[in-house]
């Protein structure tokens, strides 16, 4: 029976471990080990959490803070498992998720990533709409989140999580590499992943500064040039279809930005309702 280590990067985060530690320790797999990385934090009572903690067939590692992929890698190098699942430390785990992805890899040795459905608790609640996998979707942008099944061994050949990917989407970068070396996707039809949302994190901060996400996708182009340029058409198709949409809208609602032009306290109110259109026509793209 192979063993499964579930790695948790920390940073500041000691409101919030103890109860995914508990998500990965309540797995009905049997053989299933934690590897929690405190990531250089600066909060004392997290380090004191840490300092104290008795979880069992848990260890913590320390490390000056070096961004979520240094933990995770640094969680991996020491981890004994065959198979690996990340978890952040403010997420959890249904107690099923391990033994069901294993049964998946049972069932086809050939896959290479197992992830499930997800949903969203904390400042906003309900399922989290994520496309399913295809390799198109991938191609166009990330659908895995972090929380997924992969072997050790493959994450050595790709060369694990790229660490100078520290403001975000350093998870779509892995998945990109994993999946341009051959390893198949397999998506669970059920919800064993749960996502905390809160007001302000590394991701919203990183979703708000346009120039740093432009920077890091086009990083993440450059890195994986010939992944992209077998898929080219992808990305095309999916550049006109923007195009397309973009014109029914302008023929549709151009009035609105006119109006706005010429009548400046509308103008609120016609860039909420326009922002509310663009978030519908990025759905459909």
């Amino acid at each position: 029976m192979s063993r499964v280590s579930i790695v948790i990067p920390c940073f500041n985060a000691g409101q919030f471990i103890d109860e995914a530690v508990q998500s990965a320790l309540a797995q009905t797999w049997p053989d299933v080990e934690v590897v929690v990385v405190d990531d250089g934090s600066t909060d004392a009572a997290t380090r004191r959490l840490l300092d104290e903690a008795a979880w069992p067939r848990t260890r913590v590692l320390r490390q000056a803070n070096a961004g979520p992929s240094a933990a995770r890698n640094a969680a991996i190098r020491e981890a004994t498992g065959e198979f690996i699942l990340p978890l952040d430390a403010d997420d959890r785990i249904d107690p099923t998720y391990v033994e069901k992805a294993m049964a998946a890899f049972a069932a086809d040795p050939g896959l290479g990533v197992v992830y499930c459905r997800a949903t969203r608790f904390g400042a906003a609640e309900g399922p989290w709409q994520l496309p399913d996998y295809t390799l198109r979707e991938l191609v166009i942008d990330n659908v895995i989140f972090v929380s997924a099944v992969f072997r050790k061994a493959d994450w050595a050949r790709v060369g694990g999580f790229g660490e100078h990917l520290r403001h975000g989407v350093e998870d779509y970068d892995f998945w990109v590499r994993l999946v341009n070396a051959g390893c198949r996707v397999l998506q669970l039809d059920e919800a064993l992943f749960h996502y905390r949302v809160q007001a302000e994190s590394r991701t919203s901060g990183f979703a708000r500064d346009r120039a740093v996400v432009v920077a890091t996708y086009a990083g993440i182009f450059r890195d994986n040039i010939d992944f992209y340029a077998r898929n080219a058409e992808v990305l095309f198709e999916h550049r006109f279809a923007l195009a397309e949409e973009l014109a029914r809208y302008r023929a549709r609602y151009g009035w609105l930005e006119a109006a706005a032009a010429r009548h400046p306290r509308l103008a609120g109110f016609a860039a909420r309702v326009l922002r509310a259109l663009r978030r519908v026509l990025r759905g459909r793209a």
